[in-house]
């Protein structure tokens, strides 16, 4: 493996936008920094091969769309944090590193096909008493996807549909569907709905017009720049 293929702790990117260098060791297992200064976290199949790869620029963050990367997950991660983006995650880390301990935290990255085989493996190596949170953007998408974790934890085969302005939701097991408006779905509306408990915990940006950790961070970094 070559200098540039390396695999570091730090990243002159993450660097330059004020993350914490603690923060960033956190998330640098399966990341390396190529000769544009770009940052490669990849991403792996049910066998453990490589099959893609989320890419952070300065100002662009390319997504991965398949496979999944898991960081520090064991029978002993005391919380979990789930996400589709290690951006975000890494952003929404380093602005709550003085409120949360990270250090006996696991981390899970899914691709944006969501394979659920690849995350109930990842969650057999997890304690029932693991604190499960989502850091998904705040579009409806990604309050789906908060969902889709509930479903995972509580073992429920649920469908989603959107059309229109709706959320249209079906749930084989219980033989129950509901529709909400995109604009108050949420997992907790989906809980209540439900009629099952939430154990999920969601982070979200605060700020009016922010869909993600990373956006927020970027805008920061743009204004501060």
């Amino acid at each position: 493996m070559n200098k540039t293929m390396a695999l570091t702790e730090t990243f002159d990117i993450l660097s330059y936008k004020g993350v914490d260098k603690a923060i960033q060791s956190l998330f640098s297992k399966f990341a390396h920094q190529d000769q544009t200064g770009q940052i490669i976290f990849y991403f792996f199949g049910k066998q453990g091969e490589k099959v893609d790869c989320e890419i952070l620029s300065l100002y662009r963050n390319r997504k991965a769309s398949r496979g999944i990367s898991a960081l520090n997950v064991s029978e002993d991660s005391r919380s979990i944090f789930v996400s589709d983006s290690y951006a975000s995650l890494i952003c929404f880390a380093n602005q709550f590193k003085a409120r949360i301990s990270f250090d006996e935290a696991g981390f899970l990255i899914i691709g944006a096909d969501f394979d659920y085989n690849l995350l109930r493996q990842a969650f057999e190596k997890i304690s029932k008493k693991a604190k499960v949170n989502t850091v998904f953007d705040s579009s409806v998408l990604g309050r789906v996807m908060d969902c889709k974790i509930q479903d995972l934890i509580h073992d429920h085969d649920c469908i989603y549909n959107l059309t229109s302005d709706l959320v249209h939701l079906e749930n084989s097991k219980k033989a129950k569907s509901s529709i909400e408006s995109i604009f108050t779905f949420s997992l907790r509306t989906y809980c209540i709905s439900q009629g099952v408990k939430q154990t999920v915990r969601t982070f979200k940006p605060k700020q009016k017009g922010v869909e993600s950790f990373y956006q927020l961070n970027q805008m920061n970094w743009e204004n501060f720049n």
